[in-house]
């Protein structure tokens, strides 16, 4: 199946006369796809060099990464008007929007690979042009993203990749993390300082899912509730949460309860010192108790 036999199934009258296809490529400074899994693609691609876009569509497909022909499709976009970039010398940037009719950003957006094998250097064609030369190769069930869950020891993710896999309820990640009690502990990478916290039995009652809905929790906001993650953010501002990185420290059996949880929490705390040269606010009378 061509690319726009599929995009006409949920878009009949869309036709590649009214379209420019922009294939999205390292721009020597940010890889497109990283972008798209962020969610900033739309604003990345408003602003170029040339004045591209001077058609009513835009069909945009991403390279995806380590293939020189394999492509994510990244939405059609509505090419609303353009003018001279604000911040950009002789830059252009373009008013878009998103085309969201019934189901088809939800079913494709993010799902959709093709293939086509770019053999020319400009990043945008008229559709006419390549059309018939982009074959559709998969039709994912759920938005692609490169933040894989493999096993609860190897979690290390960043805050965008956590705001990523929140955003998209990423299912493997779903079900691993909301399933399981546990400790994990946040890294700020711009100074090394810890804090330890845990998911217990009191999330799994509420319903919102162990460790999962704390995490969900962090991404929201940047810190959780938590008193110092919070003085912090308040401090340096709400971008420092982008130092956060997640991990998870231990994985706990379903049945302990609250207590037993704060126990293995205190361990961890004493263990790594959080309370000390961290951000838990635990009394050191607290983190050295016999457990």
């Amino acid at each position: 199946m061509k690319l726009f036999d599929m995009l006409r199934v949920y878009l009949p009258d869309l036709s590649p006369q009214d379209c420019k296809i922009h294939l999205a490529v390292w721009n020597g400074h940010e890889h497109p796809f990283d972008v798209y899994r962020q969610g900033g693609f739309q604003a990345w691609q408003a602003w170029q060099r040339k004045k591209y876009f001077d058609r009513r569509y835009i069909v945009s497909l991403v390279r995806m990464p380590g293939s020189d022909s394999h492509w994510l499709f990244a939405g059609c976009y509505l090419s609303r008007g353009v003018g001279p970039h604000p911040d950009v010398a002789g830059a252009w940037l373009y008013e878009t929007t998103e085309v969201e009719v019934g189901t088809f950003k939800k079913d494709l957006a993010g799902k959709l690979v093709v293939y086509h094998a770019k053999d020319y250097r400009p990043h945008v064609r008229r559709a006419e042009a390549i059309a018939e030369s982009i074959e559709v190769v998969e039709l994912r069930a759920r938005e692609i993203s490169n933040v894989v869950f493999t096993s609860y020891h190897e979690v290390r993710l960043n805050k965008d990749e956590l705001d990523l896999v929140v955003k998209i309820n990423d299912s493997e990640w779903v079900s691993a993390l909301s399933s399981v009690l546990g400790i994990y502990v946040i890294t700020d990478t711009s100074n090394g300082k810890l804090y330890v916290g845990s998911a217990g039995a009191d999330t799994k009652r509420k319903g919102s899912g162990g460790i999962w809905s704390r995490w969900c929790d962090y991404s929201h906001d940047g810190h959780g509730g938590d008193v110092e993650l919070r003085k912090v953010l308040e401090e340096e501002g709400i971008e420092h949460a982008k130092n956060f990185q997640y991990s998870i420290l231990e994985i706990l059996p379903p049945q302990l309860d609250a207590e037993q949880v704060k126990l293995r929490e205190g361990h961890w705390k004493r263990v790594l010192a959080s309370y000390r040269f961290g951000y838990n606010l635990n009394l050191e009378a607290d983190a050295e108790r016999s457990y």
